[in-house]
């Protein structure tokens, strides 16, 4: 169960910002949007951070099924 401890932890946070990721990140968290800047660190909910970490595992992922499939 969750305290209100827990919901006040926070992690920070670094996305990438380049061509074609300068936009910010949005992510919902328990109906609340969140707007993640890119390109400096920044504090954020855990599980805003988590939500951001899973991802960036989902397209890393998919960055190596498309690398294998090429091959």
């Amino acid at each position: 169960m969750a305290t209100k401890t827990d919901n006040a932890a926070k992690k920070t946070v670094r996305l990438f910002k380049g061509k074609g990721y300068e936009a910010p990140v949005q992510v919902w968290l328990n109906g609340v949007r969140y707007s993640v800047p890119r390109g400096k660190e920044v504090e954020v909910p855990a599980g805003v951070a988590e939500i951001i970490e899973h991802s960036q595992q989902q397209k890393n992922e998919e960055m190596m099924y498309l690398s294998k499939e090429n091959d």
